[in-house]
């Protein structure tokens, strides 16, 4: 059993290999679920520590809710981080790679972030210092440039060739696109209730700017007219006729196109609930109005 995923030169079998560090991520996120279930929940922390602190955020979304998502987040990572995806991703398909960032970026980040409870997010960050840097990385002007930065930096070839030929290099690349999705929900997806997410129609134009952050590294490989990842383009072939060019332009569709897909359903959703928000803000009124006899406007 490796650590890790990396590149290798074998000839790719289906031959089930599972990974180390996988087994531990996943395993001490679970064990941490399950500890706060059972053990860690306090349901009068939240409370309490708004009335001495000064929450600044009401945290949305019932048990159920986070319970579900947590379940699909969870499923997602072990796809992510594990065998077949890590492996084909690490040295045989660029295609595999981009599915393991989208995945990673744009469900599996967000689903975390809704399904972490808010009394955990105080428990481990606290209100002093933990929470300062908390709110500093969840600011927009921090987080754009850093997500979109992370990524970049995590597909250009000068740094992914030499990363995935160990495991460790490997490790480091997929930690900083987790970084960055991780970065880019943050501003409206923050689980900490002394973090002031953005709302409304602010949040939708905030993410309607993220959705260039997937174009930024798929920019290059689509107009490129020969395989610029060593890695893959000396792979040993998984299915026959799929050559490195062909690997790279499907993995820029993929990176492109299924980011900006994923992130507008988010945007969508978002929108909608908003609209709803102002038509049930707005019918109070017309009532009152309508009642003292004046037509509403």
């Amino acid at each position: 059993m490796s650590w890790w995923c990396s590149a290798s030169r074998q000839t790719w079998t289906w031959a089930w290999k599972p990974y180390l560090g996988s087994f531990l991520i996943v395993g001490s996120i679970m064990a941490l679920a399950l500890w706060w279930n059972f053990w860690g929940r306090r349901s009068d922390e939240i409370e309490a520590a708004r009335t001495t602190s000064g929450a600044t955020t009401e945290i949305e979304g019932s048990s159920t809710g986070r319970t579900v998502a947590f379940g699909v987040a969870i499923v997602g990572l072990w796809a992510v981080i594990d065998w077949p995806l890590a492996a084909l991703g690490a040295g045989y398909l660029a295609t595999a790679q981009m599915t393991r960032q989208i995945l990673m970026v744009m469900v599996v980040a967000p689903l975390m972030l809704f399904a972490c409870p808010p009394a955990l997010a105080v428990r481990v960050v606290g209100w002093g210092k933990g929470l300062t840097v908390l709110r500093w990385w969840s600011r927009p002007v921090v987080a754009v440039p850093l997500a979109a930065g992370s990524l970049l930096i995590a597909n250009i070839p000068v740094v992914v060739v030499p990363l995935v030929q160990t495991p460790y290099g490997s490790f480091l690349m997929d930690g900083l696109w987790t970084l960055a999705g991780f970065t880019l929900w943050m501003p409206v997806q923050c689980p900490h209730p002394g973090v002031r997410r953005l709302t409304g129609a602010v949040a939708i134009m905030y993410l309607i700017g993220q959705s260039i952050v997937p174009v930024l590294p798929g920019f290059f490989m689509t107009w490129a007219y020969y395989p610029i990842y060593s890695t893959y383009e000396l792979a040993p072939r998984v299915f026959a006729g799929f050559d490195a060019v062909n690997d790279q332009q499907a993995a820029a569709a993929i990176l492109q196109v299924g980011g900006m897909v994923l992130l507008w359903i988010q945007i969508s959703y978002r929108f909608l609930k908003w609209g709803y928000e102002q038509v049930a803000l707005d019918r109070p009124l017309r009532k009152s109005v309508s009642d003292r006899g004046v037509a509403p406007s």
